[in-house]
């Protein structure tokens, strides 16, 4: 067996594949020479985006952010049953309607909520400031915003977000005011209060009217006493309902007004580190694509009048 026979007999896979560092190095030379012929246009594209990026951000207006802590609580001093730690606590110490975390989530988010917060404090001139003259008191575009606008534009500034491991909900609202944020925050925990207190105070007060006429129709003492029993129990509800703040649930932390540097957005740091960042590789892109272009001119000027044919837009 010769020597050919004996190196193709003990070629492995990676047969015919050189490994040319001198290759690499030169590939490696060859962009950064592309680079550095380019640099003026990488350094211009990258200098003006990160001048615009902050000026764009310096105009972009301030939002602040209130927020509130609650925990729901069990009817009459029990714990509700999807709650857990400082709920639970509170729940312990407090005679109150039953709500459990799914059930403020759902109210606090629902539209019905947001509507009557809409317009029993007249918002829509302050969530639309813009469109609304103070001065005539009326609306400067037409057609005006609607209430569903200002839904909307509520229910897109809101934050609801529960712990379910301590059994409380956050929350916060965005605007551009911290004292109008701080309003609208207590706007829906009053609100929220007074949608679950309606709803018991209906439900017992049907149920009293049942259990009233029923002790006119009932003549045997001992069911009449335990419907005197079931009527005191929807009065004590009723009662407890009237007596509390907040029905429902308990707040732990109230709503504050943000210090003027306690802002949520915009990030302006962050802004300007993507945009000049995005900006410095779209600038290499383009350099390594002038190249590619330039090349093909030089080397092989058919295809190149081809390519520009065919990048030409058709009328």
């Amino acid at each position: 067996m010769d020597q050919k026979e004996t190196q193709s007999a003990t070629a492995g896979p990676m047969d015919g594949v050189y490994l040319n560092p001198e290759e690499d190095e030169v590939n490696i030379l060859d962009m950064l020479l592309v680079l550095l012929k380019h640099k003026g246009m990488i350094f211009v594209m990258v200098f003006f985006t990160g001048v615009a990026a902050v000026v764009i951000t310096l105009l972009m207006t301030n939002i602040y952010r209130s927020e509130a802590t609650i925990a729901p609580v069990g009817e009459e001093g029990g714990p509700s049953r999807s709650m857990g730690g400082i709920g639970g606590l509170i729940a312990q110490q407090t005679g109150l309607g039953n709500s459990s975390l799914e059930t403020l989530q759902v109210v606090l988010k629902s539209r019905e909520l947001t509507l009557r917060i809409i317009k029993k404090h007249r918002l829509m001139p302050i969530l639309f400031k813009d469109d609304w003259d103070r001065e005539h008191g009326r609306w400067q575009v037409d057609p005006p915003p609607t209430l569903q606008d200002g839904c909307k534009a509520m229910q897109g500034s809101l934050n609801v977000k529960s712990d379910i491991k301590l059994g409380t909900i956050g929350i916060g609202f965005d605007h551009e005011d911290p004292k109008t944020a701080q309003r609208i925050v207590g706007y829906y925990l009053t609100e929220l209060s007074e949608r679950l207190r309606e709803e018991v105070l209906r439900d017992a007060g049907e149920k009293m009217r049942y259990f009233r006429s029923e002790l006119q129709k009932i003549s045997d003492p001992l069911l009449k006493e335990k419907i005197y029993a079931m009527l005191a129990k929807q009065i004590e509800r009723a009662t407890f309902a009237r007596a509390q703040r907040y029905y429902g649930f308990t707040v732990l932390d109230p709503p504050l007004a943000p210090d003027p540097n306690k802002k949520v957005r915009p990030k302006r740091a962050l802004i300007c580190i993507l945009s000049v960042t995005v900006s410095f590789f779209l600038a290499v892109f383009l350099a390594f694509f002038r190249e590619f272009f330039h090349r093909v001119r030089e080397e092989d000027p058919e295809r190149y009048k081809e390519m520009k044919r065919r990048l030409r837009f058709r009328r």
